[in-house]
């Protein structure tokens, strides 16, 4: 039995964020796919009370971290490859970040085959002190040079990186993340929802990600505040961990027509997602950008920045607008009809950009490690 531990997510199931949706879709599958593996994720946080429990087969042990601003995942990725030296003796270490990357030579010295998935370039977000971007720098040239293999979850974040290390390329893939939305719930539960959250079908613009300066919210809000008298309210589905000074300003928006809706998985966020009028996400960076392969999915109309993590998904040029441009993001918004946004291409891109063949991907990767 080949034994892999997964080391960089909060928790699963259930847990608002990019790394722990991955692993809440994609673990399972590979298990599914050949149940000779055995798959344990190290993650941070107790699920309903709950330290050592199972998801879908794939084994879930908590050690929870300190909690010091900066540098939680970097202590907990320490802990959690002396736990597994210990304690599992896997195989393989998959490691999520770059952050756990920094520990890319560690998980080798340790006897460990080292797979790090890298997800984007996290310095480049203001949140982080300079010592905590120096190490996320760090970790990203360690990941570069010590790990066994890397994963870039998108073609523009290997495109950046081969730029920056131009060596040791035949170590690199892509493995584009999925994002399909598997949920389709019955109608009834649609209308529970969007009653609870003060909405109706088709007369809202939605936004969805992390409460984080990157993601260009306080833009879109301006944006929105600016538009010509309409009757689409403003939600914004998602959360954050901390509430700094950005997630204070934004929340500052809220009214009966810019609605911040919280954290919403599944069905819930399915059902958020085929109701919406359109979809914006005017990010200034991403590795691979789950929102918009989600709203593809729901056959949502979209616009979002004209970053590379978007443009690969080649939807209509309509579409795309200049990050951080207020006033070109309103007269976006002011169109008469969004199904203009809507790329029927792009959807049959995604549509076999599955969470599956992801898996079978992730497992042919490993298979050729052993």
């Amino acid at each position: 039995m080949t034994h892999v531990c997964v080391i960089g997510s909060r928790g699963v199931p259930g847990f608002v964020g990019g790394v722990e949706t991955i692993c809440q879709k994609l673990y399972p599958l590979i298990l599914k796919e050949n149940p000779s593996y055995k798959i344990t994720l190290i993650t941070r946080l107790p699920f309903e009370q709950q330290e050592s429990y199972q998801y879908e087969k794939v084994d879930i042990k908590v050690i929870k971290a300190l909690k010091i601003s900066g540098f939680e995942t970097f202590f907990h990725t320490f802990v959690a490859l002396c736990y597994a030296r210990i304690f599992m003796h896997p195989k393989i270490i998959h490691l999520h970040g770059i952050g756990p990357g920094f520990f890319s030579l560690f998980s080798r010295l340790l006897g460990f085959k080292t797979v790090v998935t890298h997800h984007s370039p996290d310095y480049k977000r203001p949140k982080w002190k300079w010592y905590a971007k120096l190490i996320l720098k760090i970790g990203e040239l360690c990941t570069v040079l010590f790990a066994s293999r890397i994963i870039c979850v998108s073609a523009s974040v290997k495109e950046e990186l081969d730029a920056r290390f131009p060596f040791l390329l035949q170590k690199r893939l892509v493995i584009r993340n999925a994002g399909s939305l598997n949920h389709v719930p019955a109608g009834i539960e649609q209308d529970a929802l969007l009653k609870a959250l003060g909405l109706k079908p088709k007369q809202y613009i939605l936004a969805v990600g992390r409460l984080d300066a990157t993601k260009g919210f306080d833009n879109l809000i301006e944006s929105y505040l600016a538009m010509n008298p309409t009757k689409l309210k403003l939600v914004i589905v998602g959360d954050n961990y901390i509430a700094n000074d950005y997630v204070k300003k934004i929340i500052q928006s809220r009214s009966e027509n810019i609605i911040f809706a919280g954290a919403h998985t599944g069905a819930n966020l399915a059902t958020i997602y085929q109701n919406a009028a359109l979809l914006v996400n005017p990010s200034f960076m991403e590795g691979y950008c789950l929102v918009v392969a989600e709203a593809l999915s729901a056959s949502t109309p979209i616009v979002a920045s004209d970053i590379p993590a978007h443009r690969e998904f080649k939807l209509n040029e309509e579409s795309y607008v200049k990050k951080g441009d207020v006033p070109a993001l309103t007269a976006k918004l002011n169109a008469e009809d969004y199904s203009i946004y809507r790329s029927k291409s792009a959807e049959f891109l995604q549509s076999n950009n599955t969470w599956e063949a992801n898996a079978h991907e992730h497992l042919n990767l490993f298979n050729s490690m052993l």
